[in-house]
């Protein structure tokens, strides 16, 4: 066969798009990678006060998108009318800062911040996998589940160095992490954005472990 009479492999055009949207909120997700650096640089109070001056911003900010006075890139369809995820993120970073000791916050971060974007990115490649239904999520299926859980081994793994914690430790942060990312939860018939969940089933998780 001569090269030039092979044909194009045919995309679907709208998988594409939801691909290139994925990555981009992705991308602008990985920027929470800034808060697990500041633990280690400035220390928890420090941190904490930067990740709460960040939420008030970010909520001035979301007050006007909701109001139709500004547009934010990287929303979802269904975030038009409501909070972006982007306030529950930087929300659960500065719970998981103030609440959890810092190594364990570190981590918790971390997965939410590579293990959620590898989830995503995982999501919108596999076809079938869109989860988002009327009033909230369905159960994400088992190769995305398998996807968060590997990354946040490693992350687990490869920040344990200067984390110190113990291989039982972060491997059960990384099952807190997954089931928080896979497991839709609701509260009062609304779902709870998984941006908020997933640092805070982690470090609870970590914390109970670590106290075994």
């Amino acid at each position: 066969m001569i090269l030039s009479d092979m044909k194009p492999v045919d995309v679907d055009p709208e998988w594409r798009a939801a691909l290139k949207n994925e990555t981009e909120r992705k991308l602008i997700h990985l920027t929470g990678l800034s808060v697990s650096a500041s633990i280690l640089l400035l220390g928890r109070d420090i941190t904490a006060g930067l990740v709460g001056l960040a939420l008030v911003v970010g909520l001035i900010l979301e007050r006007e998108r909701l109001r139709g006075k500004i547009r934010m890139p990287a929303v979802r369809d269904h975030e038009r009318c409501q909070v972006a995820g982007y306030i529950y993120y930087i929300l659960g970073a500065l719970l998981t800062v103030l609440v959890f000791e810092p190594m364990i916050a570190l981590t918790a971060l971390l997965m939410l911040s590579l293990g959620d974007a590898a989830s995503g990115l995982g999501g919108s490649v596999i076809r079938g996998s869109n989860v988002r239904v009327e009033g909230g999520r369905r159960l994400k299926p088992l190769p995305v589940m398998l996807i968060t859980l590997g990354i946040c081994l490693v992350v687990g793994y490869l920040s344990s160095w200067m984390t110190g914690l113990s291989p039982p430790v972060y491997l059960v942060g990384a099952a807190g992490a997954t089931v928080a990312d896979v497991v839709p939860v609701s509260f009062r018939g609304k779902s709870i954005d998984d941006n908020l969940t997933i640092p805070l089933y982690a470090g609870g998780m970590m914390t109970l472990a670590s106290l075994i």
